[in-house]
């Protein structure tokens, strides 16, 4: 079974299977939250997903998390259902491992092309997972970003101005953002 999406004037939109528009990325990461979506895109960015099976209404797979754990997605007419055999997923709960696979059985997991629709894409996702959708970016920098959301506060310091002490740019772009922080941080203390 195809779904058939229109576009504006009701001609010439996209097909997609009712596990594409059940388990659409923006509909994952307001069902499973903020930290474990990152979680999620983390494991797919990584190739974790493995033994994929995809239907137009299911799909199912193994994510390799601390030990395998066995995914199963429907699309079913009263809506989506996930089932995982990690303990959060055993409770009915919309995991990282069934997140993983949804991203990459519906292709969302840094593999989509890029559109022109990024930005009002950006626009309409409430802020979920950030200022942008996370697959708006190549591969490389999702994963960089999953992984700058979730390092220590100390580590992400010493990783920044390690990158500022390498390269020129990022030094000089630090230092700006650092004199605005002082700037407005002192414009924000009361007079005496």
């Amino acid at each position: 079974m195809i779904i058939s999406v229109s576009g504006e004037n009701g001609h010439g939109g996209d097909a997609v299977t009712p596990l594409e528009a059940a388990f659409e990325e923006r509909a994952c990461a307001q069902r499973a939250g903020t930290d474990v979506f990152i979680e999620g895109v983390n494991l797919a960015l990584l190739g974790r997903v493995e033994q994929l099976r995809i239907r137009p209404t299911n799909a199912s797979g193994t994510v390799d998390d601390d030990g395998p754990h066995e995914v199963r997605l429907e699309a079913a007419d009263d809506g989506p259902r996930t089932g995982c055999t990690c303990p959060e997923g055993a409770t009915g709960s919309f995991c990282r491992h069934a997140v993983a696979v949804a991203l990459v059985a519906t292709g969302s997991a840094g593999l989509a092309d890029d559109d022109d629709d990024e930005d009002a894409d950006d626009e309409e996702n409430g802020g979920i997972i950030g200022e942008g959708s996370l697959f708006t970016d190549d591969p490389v920098h999702a994963a960089m970003r999953v992984f700058l959301s979730r390092v220590p506060r100390a580590e992400l310091v010493e990783t920044l101005l390690d990158a500022a002490e390498d390269n020129e740019a990022v030094a000089d772009a630090l230092w700006e953002a650092t004199v605005a922080w002082h700037g407005r941080q002192h414009g924000a203390a009361p007079s005496s």
